[in-house]
C-alpha cells in the first residue's frame, strides 16, 4: 500500500516536532555554556584593560619622576 503525500508530509512534521523535541534541551546547554565563556571572557577583558590602565599611569609616573631628577 503505498504512501499518500498527506501521510508523507504527515511523517515529515512528526519527524521534525521529535527531532526538535531531542535536540531543544542540547542546544539550551551548548547556548548556555557559551554565554558562561563569554560572562568569563568579559571578566578578563576588563581585568586586562585595569592592568594596562594601571601600567600606563605608574609609567607616566616613572616619567615625571625621571624628568623631576633630569
Amino acid at each position: 500500500m503505498p504512501i499518500t503525500e498527506d501521510e508523507l508530509n504527515a511523517l515529515r512534521l512528526l519527524l521534525e516536532e521529535e527531532l526538535q523535541t531531542e535536540v531543544r534541551p542540547f542546544r539550551e546547554e551548548v547556548s548556555k555554556r557559551f554565554d558562561e565563556i563569554a560572562t568569563q571572557l568579559d571578566g578578563l577583558y576588563q581585568r586586562d584593560e585595569k592592568r594596562e590602565q594601571e601600567y600606563l599611569s605608574i609609567r607616566e609616573q616613572i616619567r615625571q619622576l625621571e624628568a623631576r631628577i633630569a
